[in-house]
């Protein structure tokens, strides 16, 4: 029985350690949040990401518009994961050409 206490004593003193490391730690990772870029419409706030999403989506309707006019829409693997690989490319060149 002995032998039992110091394991428990140890794992105390490990998830000790972590929650001081994890209070100490979170304010440094959280700097980052203090400030994003944001909208005010109609006294709503909405982030700026959801512009780009939003830019995104209809740039990539475009480009399938274009896509569908030639016969390069006949050879595609998979619509489907291009598409959306196309939504997230535009959507993060905006936020890099607008947000950056």
């Amino acid at each position: 029985m002995s032998g039992a206490r110091p394991e428990c004593d140890r794992r105390a003193m490990t998830s000790v350690g972590l929650r001081a490391v994890s209070f100490l730690i979170a304010p440094l990772v959280m700097m980052g949040c203090s400030h994003a870029p944001e909208y005010t419409i109609f006294g709503s706030f909405f982030p700026a990401w959801i512009f780009c999403c939003a830019g995104g989506l209809l740039l990539m309707a475009g480009a399938r518009v274009l896509i569908a006019r030639t016969v390069l829409s006949e050879h595609l693997f998979a619509p489907m994961l291009l598409y959306l690989s196309m939504a997230t490319f535009f959507a993060c060149v905006l936020w890099l050409l607008f947000y950056s």
